[in-house]
């Protein structure tokens, strides 16, 4: 065989080879990015059940103030709706939290400014603030505040945050609603007695003795 012959043998032997070298690299990058997206697909998938989990198990604080019926007297609570206990719950607020009530130091409110250790499911704590009356008409005391708080619980790691408007202009009119409708109540009994009264009156007059 002639060297030219065998030269060409070669070149196109290698030529080949080198084809099938190409296209094994590149199918291997393919598996290889195959691979690598289904492991960043299951990664997500994991992530997603545990965001999932932790959504349903999760504690959640909130903030509010709550006006007790026919109370002139509206309250600060602070509740854990969630399914599992709260811990290291802190709560700032911005402006600090004012009263008109004389003799009612509301600063001595411990978890205003202390941490609660825990903060079971269901669970929450309430403290009288302020007449409602007197916090809307006052000139100075603050008509909103803006609540942070801070905790931890759950799945997750780390600290969970959320912040609240509380605003005391919701409560404008509650008090003449549940006046009002007292009254209307009050009035209302009284009328149904005086026709008792007289139905009974009546009836007594009607009944003539033998």
């Amino acid at each position: 065989m002639k060297a030219n012959t065998l030269d060409v043998i070669m070149f196109v032997v290698q030529f080949f080879s080198l084809i099938a070298l190409v296209v094994y690299v590149i199918k291997t990058a393919e598996m290889a990015k195959g691979t690598r997206q289904s492991a960043e697909a299951m990664d997500r998938s994991v992530a997603e059940m545990v965001e999932d989990r932790d959504q349903q198990i999760a504690p959640y604080v909130v903030v509010f103030f709550d006006h007790q019926t026919d109370s002139p007297i509206f309250d600060l609570v602070i509740k854990n709706t969630g399914r599992t206990a709260a811990r290291d719950v802190e709560i700032s607020f911005e402006p600090p939290l004012q009263t008109s009530l004389k003799n009612y130091d509301i600063d001595k409110l411990a978890f205003i400014h202390q941490v609660i250790p825990t903060l079971p499911p269901e669970y929450e704590i309430r403290a009288s603030v302020d007449v409602i009356d007197n916090a809307l008409k006052s000139e100075t005391l603050p008509k909103q505040y803006r609540v942070k708080v801070t905790y931890s619980g759950g799945i997750k790691e780390g600290r969970r945050e959320a912040e609240y408007i509380l605003d005391l202009n919701v409560f404008k009119g509650i008090l003449e609603t549940h006046t009002r409708s007292l009254t209307d109540l009050t009035k209302t009994v009284e009328k149904i007695s005086d026709t008792l009264e007289e139905f009974a009156k009546s009836a007594s007059e009607s009944i003539k003795p033998f």
